[in-house]
């Protein structure tokens, strides 16, 4: 939870740091990307000349609390070892500056892979799919065997490995990033932790009346970080599949999470008729309302382990697409939204709603040359409408004008 700086601050201090050698023994070779909460930096381990991931965090005006939560992200982080999960391999600490020296993750994340793979594949590849999501599956598994729980699940946290065998350029390691948010309270007061789109429902104060906002600590009602994961997970299987979001977030004021709470098939027969029967009813266990009926995620990884099919095939029992485009739904009317604060890995406190997670240094660079794959004007895909309509590259992440790098 890296405390904001001055905003010209890293643009102007990142140039002064490229070459700089760190205790004798790593060298920061080229800036990578800078935003307001820190800079990552291509580094090189001097003694065996391996390149690394170097993320530089600033000491300069917080005061003590502060750094106790500059500190606890890293602890977190430095307390995890797995294949899955990112690798801290070094901490060091100057006057004015924490250096967190990481493994390199050379493919990118995996928001920009589907991002790539949408312009030639609308659904993935699920024998790609089983194998990555499994790896996720694996490294969140590891964290809450740990009594740590992840908050900021998304697609921009999944960092992207080639396969070391190099047998299969399909392949990919997966690293799960960003523990900004990350939690040994199993049950927490700090409700919007993450991004609205990956949020459970119990992080919103969901009226009647179709007003909806984040619960505030005031209610004093806790609620379950492991199941919120679960929950988070669930959306990211979708978003993984299929390059789309299925609401953009679970409250009465989206269409489309209003008519799933009202009949959960509607999962399958509206918003994503390519799923297996199989898969969607996995997924209803998964996006059960309430924490207590969701799986844990020992049984979440045992349950998809036993799925045979994500997606329906096309001989078998599942309705075709073209059947589903006969079945009416009457679809509420979209309200506007009230303004809701999420807090981001980047972020102490709720004073602005939008949120950084490991950081929109990079972003904020490209954004300034290139829209690349049109993160700016990407909008909603999740309302559902009675006919299916065809989508573009800039219709497929309700969150996506938000796109968070996955560095800081």
């Amino acid at each position: 939870m890296a405390p904001q700086t001055q905003p010209d601050y890293w643009s102007q201090a990142s140039l002064s740091m490229v070459d700089k050698i760190i205790d004798k023994d790593y060298q920061l070779l080229e800036e990578l990307g800078h935003g307001s909460y820190g800079c990552l930096f291509l580094g090189q381990c001097l003694s065996n000349n391996n390149y690394v991931a170097i993320k530089v965090l600033s000491k300069i005006g917080l005061d003590y609390e502060q750094l106790q939560l500059q500190q606890l992200e890293i602890d977190i982080q430095a307390s995890l070892k797995h294949p899955s999960l990112l690798g801290l391999e070094r901490v060091i600490h100057e006057k004015n500056h924490v250096f967190m020296v990481m493994e390199l993750c050379d493919q990118g994340d995996l928001f920009d892979f589907v991002m790539q793979d949408q312009h030639i594949n609308k659904v993935r590849d699920e024998t790609l799919v089983k194998s990555v999501f499994l790896q996720i599956l694996d490294a969140v598994q590891h964290m809450h065997s740990q009594g740590i729980y992840h908050r900021d699940i998304k697609m921009e946290n999944i960092l992207l490995r080639g396969d070391d065998d190099g047998n299969d350029d399909s392949a990919f390691t997966c690293k799960v990033a960003d523990f900004g948010l990350a939690t040994r309270e199993r049950y927490s007061l700090e409700f919007g932790c993450g991004s609205i789109t990956y949020l459970a429902p119990e992080h919103f104060d969901d009226s009647d009346d179709g007003a909806s906002s984040l619960i505030t600590t005031t209610e004093l009602v806790p609620y379950d970080a492991a199941a919120s994961d679960i929950w988070s997970l669930g959306i990211l299987l979708l978003a993984f599949l299929f390059g789309r979001n299925p609401w953009q977030e679970a409250t009465s004021m989206d269409p489309s999470f209003t008519e799933f709470k009202r009949d959960p098939s509607v999962l399958k027969t509206h918003l994503f008729p390519e799923l297996s029967t199989s898969c969607t009813q996995f997924l209803h266990g998964i996006l059960a309302m309430h924490g207590t009926d969701r799986p844990s995620i020992d049984q979440m990884k045992e349950q998809f382990l036993q799925l045979d099919s994500l997606l329906a095939s096309s001989d078998g029992d599942d309705l075709k697409q073209d059947d589903y485009a006969r079945i009416p739904m009457d679809i509420p009317s979209m309200h506007k939204p009230t303004e809701k604060t999420t807090f981001d890995s980047a972020i102490f406190s709720a004073n602005t709603s939008t949120g950084m997670s490991w950081s929109d240094m990079v972003e904020e660079d490209i954004q300034r040359d290139q829209d690349v794959y049109g993160y700016s004007s990407l909008s909603s895909s999740s309302v559902i409408d009675d006919e299916p309509q065809d989508y573009d590259d800039t219709d497929v992440f309700v969150h996506s004008q938000e796109k968070e790098s996955w560095w800081l």
